[in-house]
């Protein structure tokens, strides 16, 4: 037992303490607003797709791979999304707040939180998996966030946009460059690799500092209760229902962990951009990254101890 409490600690005390160097350094006006949001610019299109890259080329995931897993991921997601869609609206009845709540269940931090939390867990040997299961999530999660705001808004989904914001996704682009080296083995030159890498190795920590630097508690006693059923149903309920579901499917233990490291991310921080964007109640967005991101902190840490017989470093 002591051996899975220290896991669990070594998974979540570094995002923790990096997130608190974030907060403490806005907080000191070394880090200023104008500052996270031009740098995140610059991690989301150039920092990530390189990291994607560099796990898929560097851990070739093709001698794990199962089609089952790549399939049930997606189709896990879709179905959260159905239900959520169905379910929100018939209890909330701020129809800002609808989409909003929706995409805050289904749409996790896969980046931030969930890489680092496999990497933690597994091993870097598994995160080329863990990078093909994103990148198909991600296409999933940006058709679903449209469709569910434009049909929560009684519009019509805007397909073209839909699709040409898959296009230009800059992970994606990382994916699939990454897919095309790394199926049929064409080499890169090592200085370029080093270069890949250096890259790779400043994204994660750097965007988990700004993820802390950007928190915002204000207005939070408005929305008590949905930032408290919204939490409990992303970090507890979701992993709850999918988890076992993959156990019952006979994953192996690595490939259970994608799916834990997948479904136990806190919202996403774009939830807050989207929100803002597409008409919902931003100001609710921002307090649902912000409270999830803290408190998932608690429930990685219990799912590690929970799912301790799975775990591929134990």
């Amino acid at each position: 037992m002591g051996a899975v409490l220290k896991l669990a600690f070594d998974a979540v005390f570094p995002i923790l303490t990096l997130m608190a160097i974030g907060y403490i350094c806005r907080r000191a006006k070394f880090i200023t607003h104008d500052m996270i949001d031009k740098t995140n610019r610059v991690i989301f299109r150039v920092f990530m797709p390189t990291l994607i890259f560099y796990n898929l080329y560097e851990n070739d995931f093709s001698k794990f791979m199962d089609i089952r897993l790549i399939i049930y991921i997606p189709v896990a997601v879709i179905a959260v999304i159905i239900i959520s869609f169905l379910l929100v609206p018939k209890i909330v009845k701020e129809k800002n707040q609808q989409p909003v709540i929706v995409q805050a269940i289904f749409r996790g931090n896969l980046i931030f939180i969930g890489m680092p939390v496999m990497e933690a867990v597994a091993g870097k040997k598994y995160l080329g998996l863990m990078a093909l299961a994103i990148t198909i999530t991600i296409i999933v999660y940006n058709v679903g966030s449209v469709i569910v705001f434009e049909a929560l808004r009684k519009g019509k989904p805007n397909y073209k946009e839909m699709l040409h914001g898959i296009a230009v996704n800059p992970l994606i682009h990382g994916a699939i460059v990454g897919v095309i080296f790394t199926v049929p083995h064409i080499p890169v030159p090592d200085l370029v690799m080093e270069v890949i890498k250096s890259m790779s190795q400043v994204a994660t920590p750097l965007a988990i500092v700004l993820l802390g630097a950007g928190f915002s508690f204000a207005a939070t006693g408005a929305y008590k209760k949905q930032i408290a059923a919204t939490c409990f149903v992303r970090l507890v309920l979701v992993p709850a229902i999918l988890i076992p579901i993959a156990i019952l499917f006979s994953f192996n233990n690595y490939e259970i962990i994608v799916v834990f490291a997948t479904m136990c991310a806190p919202t996403a921080i774009i939830t807050y951009t989207i929100s803002q964007q597409m008409g919902g109640d931003d100001v609710l967005g921002a307090q649902l990254v912000a409270y999830g991101s803290v408190f998932s902190l608690g429930t990685i840490f219990l799912w590690i101890v929970v799912l301790q017989d799975y775990i591929p470093l134990l």
